[in-house]
């Protein structure tokens, strides 16, 4: 069934409103930092929600960057968040595991009772590489287990996503690790939309 011409306008006019008032559908989002490379960064329990960081950076394969770096900069833009760690590898090769994570005021810490020490904070990663004893390319657009944030067990790369996750480590984060659609890419889709309304033959 094809829609009369005055129904195609109204729609075609509902779907560019929409493409040009793309903060509604970043609005979960927080941009850190600059730069021509974003890595993702999601933080989810019961009591904190779900934040996802866009973390923006210039990539070089010369001096790569690890979750860990990623996590410093959303801490050092958000006065509000104060994360614990522990270190389980050297000082010359940390591998950092976080224990504790406030926000606000609200705390979630890593359970002490055995037998199962759940729930905690689990790393999850899509992306990037990571892994133990080195790291290895892993998979985008799904999530894998985490082995500790820090370089050589996690390297991020252009549309990577890290996660902590404090849950039983069961089950990777509920946000999908896809970036959403860009602003500019929305706003051109919007424009090409209005565009072609206009040449539409009456």
């Amino acid at each position: 069934m094809k829609l009369s011409l005055s129904r195609r306008g109204f729609l075609l006019a509902a779907i560019a409103g929409a493409c040009l008032h793309p903060i509604s559908l970043n609005a979960a989002n927080v941009i850190i930092g600059s730069g021509a490379d974003t890595s993702y960064f999601v933080l989810q329990s019961s009591n904190l929600g779900i934040t996802t960081y866009e973390v923006k950076y210039n990539y070089s394969a010369t001096a790569l960057q690890d979750g860990y770096t990623l996590l410093a900069k959303i801490i050092a833009a958000v006065p509000s968040l104060n994360i614990s760690l522990t270190n389980g590898g050297t000082m010359l090769m940390p591998n950092y595991f976080i224990t504790e994570i406030t926000s606000g005021t609200v705390t979630e810490t890593n359970s002490n009772a055995p037998p199962d020490y759940t729930p905690y904070w689990a790393h999850w990663v899509s992306g990037g590489a990571a892994g133990f004893p080195a790291a290895t390319p892993v998979a985008s657009g799904t999530w894998s287990f985490g082995s500790g944030i820090s370089a050589p067990y996690r390297l991020i790369m252009p549309g990577s996503w890290d996660a902590l996750y404090f849950s039983d480590g069961s089950a990777g984060p509920s946000v999908s690790p896809v970036p959403e659609v860009s602003s500019t890419a929305l706003l051109a889709l919007g424009s090409w939309v209005i565009f072609k309304r206009r040449r539409t033959p009456r």
